[in-house]
């Protein structure tokens, strides 16, 4: 495996993979900013002993070093850190680790992959054997966006909810206004909420001045198609087979490589 870029400096060092795979950074010291769709691992005494994303980012732990990791555009860092609190048998510290969607579990631990491989060669700590039935039977599936795609609709009628869809930019997903919202929160099998969502809501809140009543008044962009399933019907399913153009192919069709 080859890297795009190494930077190593008194303060940190920094490794990024080739086409836009993600990077891995190591500092000293305390953080002043935290990036967003980042996963926080806390060192201390040359061990990882503690795994949160940004937004569980907890500036009261003290640690020597913090390894931060930046996934590929498409990978939600939440679903990232839950993977790694599983590998590393840890929590975040402040919340409990929370699970990884069935549907997802395939795609999140081949992103691992090369991120593992780099952890443990740099000695801190061994990540667990474990994996999923279907990350050994392949790696993750890449969809490659054109420009073509920018102007064309993809429908969503999923749940309840219903919308039109672009993927107008590589990381950019345009819910055009009048989109219809799933109402009904789906709830684990002891009747709590789930982790998908309570993500899905929190992306609700930050678009909240775009909705209306259970619909959108205005467009809605967002950085992925798995954020615009957890925006529409709390996701739950894979988003890339919901979004269908007019001749009824989906998107994972017409983009899979």
């Amino acid at each position: 495996m080859e890297l795009k870029k190494t930077i190593v400096e008194e303060q940190q060092l920094l490794f990024e993979w080739p086409n836009e795979a993600g990077q891995l950074q190591i500092v000293k010291g305390s953080l002043a900013q935290v990036k967003e769709n980042t996963v926080l691992f806390f060192i201390k005494d040359g061990q990882i002993f503690s795994v949160a994303d940004d937004k569980a980012f907890d500036d009261k732990l003290e640690y020597d070093r913090l390894m931060i990791l930046t996934p590929s555009w498409e990978i939600m860092a939440p679903y990232l850190a839950a993977y790694y609190q599983e590998q590393y048998q840890l929590t975040s510290g402040s919340k409990a680790s929370i699970g990884i969607p069935q549907e997802l579990q395939q795609t999140i631990a081949a992103s691992a992959k090369p991120f593992d491989r780099f952890i443990d060669f740099l000695g801190y700590g061994s990540t667990s054997k474990k994996t999923t039935k279907e990350a050994k039977k392949g790696g993750k599936p890449r969809h490659k966006w054109s420009k073509e795609l920018q102007d064309e609709p993809f429908m969503v009628d999923y749940q309840g909810s219903k919308a039109r869809v672009y993927w107008q930019k590589r990381n950019e997903v345009r819910i055009e206004k009048g989109a219809i919202l799933s109402q009904e929160i789906p709830l684990n099998k002891d009747g709590s909420v789930g982790f998908s969502a309570r993500l899905a809501e929190k992306i609700r809140q930050e678009n909240q001045a775009a909705i209306k009543e259970g619909h959108t008044i205005e467009d809605v962009v967002l950085k992925s198609v798995n954020e615009v399933g957890m925006f529409l019907y709390y996701g739950g399913t894979n988003g890339w087979l919901q979004l269908k153009d007019q001749q009824g192919r989906t998107l994972n069709e017409r983009t899979v490589e």
